[in-house]
């Protein structure tokens, strides 16, 4: 058998226009995703980093061999201060419990190339990015453009939506595990933990695509472009939720396509491909941290020794010799990768809920908005929550090139009775503002205009913005809303809002024919429950 060191394998693997903008605004957008923020950094205090399957003894099936069992490798060694130790065959040394933190550092850096090479791609392909950044006053401009995010669509094709804006989701997601180094090896299939570093994972994505939708080096920075083209939340929706969905589908083709594959070829070629074609996100997070996008943590490199030592495993394997060399993880080291993570005495109430639903409102004048929205709730009393949320839905009926939408964000209290129950119930009211805006677009108008800019070679000088051919109305206003619902409960982890009815009431004007000063809502939802499992 051979054994290779982590170490090594590193080194070789090595009208008009009125875009009301407020800053609380901003703050509020960050306000409701701060839960998940909070969860990304939920750790216990032990924290153990797990060996490659190269790096101890293949079970010999000839051989009556038993593995030491998840209770009985924890080494006894040491004070009662020290964190506690996996043995020699499941565990790590001290040195690498130290450095088992977050690397914040490396991570940010990694983003930073990732995101770099997309502003790269987009100032050399696109025109009207070069102009708006480098004509007019950029900070205002820049503010301006968080402001104008509302509705859904943001005028790109189905294969950015939602195929582009996933991948780069699930990119930003392997970003953080190959910086998070208790759950860098998990693979589909190990348990609590595996799940925990998808929630981890989740919480990195929402965090970087904000970035890259509105913050300081984003597309409303550099380029704004939610004041020429269609300033929707779809893209601050699916990176993240469909991105992490991107992730569990290419771990599944890891674990039941190549794994397998790896027990029984060398073929380093047929290999790099498998691994590559079928993990696209995950080897290009690999190549942000400059390494070749065929590694992989929890397997050894392809060449040179590593070849060498792949043939001679996967001939022991197939002569029956040996267990499967390169994974999928055993039973024991499951057992093992969990203890890790495992909360010895959860809450039978979840510290904090995340919760994105579908919403239908009638606005009591006559006009109906369909939408969505997402909510973030903190515990803190065993009955009581304080909830932060922000939704958005579209009027309509409206008539051609016409459009009007709603978005609202809010917080306020929340009472639930009983939160550990297989039925909760719940009632809450919620104080906010609403925003109320009507268009009109001239279609005419903006076709000239697009046509007289050219791309920079026509005789129009500038980039044209929306309120050069749309007329906008808009209003904004306080918002109280107030009501209540119940969850039902699958597991600890989650549940669904089989139904939430509440009355709204805004202060603010008709704009353009619609009032929506009181209305009355109906949701249904999925809600995710983070710290009880």
């Amino acid at each position: 058998m051979h054994e290779i060191s982590n170490q090594n394998h590193a080194e070789k693997e090595s009208e008009r226009f009125y875009p009301h903008v407020k800053w609380k605004k901003f703050l509020l957008l960050l306000g409701a995703i701060a839960p998940v923020c909070g969860a990304a950094q939920i750790r216990p205090g032990g924290v153990q980093v797990f060996p490659y399957y190269w790096d101890k003894p293949s079970v010999r099936l000839e051989e009556d061999l038993a593995l030491p069992s998840a209770a009985g490798t924890i080494d006894s060694k040491g004070t009662d201060d020290e964190p506690p130790v996996i043995s020699s065959d499941l565990g790590v040394r001290r040195r690498e419990v130290r450095e088992g933190n977050f690397q914040w550092k490396s991570a940010f850096a990694q983003y930073d190339f990732e995101i770099s090479i997309q502003h790269g791609w987009r100032f050399a392909h696109e025109y009207g990015t070069r102009d708006a950044t480098g004509y007019g006053p950029w900070f205002h401009d820049w503010t301006n453009s968080i402001g104008e995010t509302r509705g859904w669509d943001d005028g790109d094709g189905w294969h950015a939506s939602y195929v582009g804006h996933p991948l780069n989701g699930g990119i930003y997601g392997f970003i953080e595990q190959q910086n998070d180094p208790l759950y860098r090896k998990v693979e589909w299939g190990d348990g609590r933990i595996y799940w925990k570093s998808r929630l981890r994972a989740l919480a990195f994505s929402a965090v970087a695509s904000t970035q890259w939708t509105l913050g300081p080096l984003s597309e409303a920075s550099l380029g704004n472009v939610q004041l020429h083209a269609s300033p929707g939340f779809i893209d601050l929706v699916q990176t993240p939720t469909l991105g992490v969905m991107e992730m569990m589908g290419e771990d599944m083709l890891d674990r039941y396509v190549v794994i397998p594959l790896e027990n029984h070829t060398a073929n380093p070629w047929l290999i790099l491909a498998a691994r590559s074609l079928s993990n696209p996100a995950r080897s290009f997070a690999s190549l942000m941290s400059l390494h070749w996008g065929w590694t992989r943590e929890n397997r050894p490199g392809l060449f040179g020794e590593n070849h060498t030592m792949r043939k001679e495993l996967v001939g022991e394997y197939k002569r029956g010799l040996i267990s499967a060399p390169f994974g999928p993880h055993t039973p024991e080291e499951k057992a093992a990768m969990n203890l890790a993570v495992e909360n010895a005495h959860p809450p039978k109430e979840a510290p904090i809920e995340l919760h994105a639903y579908a919403i239908y409102e009638n606005l009591l004048n006559g006009h109906n908005c369909l939408g969505g929205g997402a909510q973030g709730a903190a515990r803190i009393r065993p009955a009581w929550q304080v909830v932060s949320e922000v939704n958005g839905c579209m009027i309509v009926n409206t008539p051609t090139y016409e459009s009007a939408d709603s978005v609202t964000f809010s917080v306020g209290p929340r009472w639930t009775p009983r939160p550990a129950q297989r039925f909760a119930p719940f009632v809450q009211v919620l104080f906010g503002g609403r925003r109320l805006t009507y268009e009109v677009l001239n279609p005419e108008l903006r076709d000239s205009l697009l046509k007289a800019w050219d791309d920079g070679k026509g005789t129009l000088p500038h980039y044209p913005k929306r309120s050069d051919y749309e007329v906008q109305n808009q209003a904004l206003g306080f918002n109280l809303t107030m009501g209540g619902g119940f969850d039902a409960a699958f597991g600890r982890a989650f549940a669904w809002r089989v139904l939430e009815l509440n009355y709204s009431h805004s202060w603010l004007p008709d704009v353009h024919s619609i009032n929506a000063s009181s209305s009355l809502q109906v949701r249904t939802g999925v809600v995710l429950r983070i710290g009880n499992w």
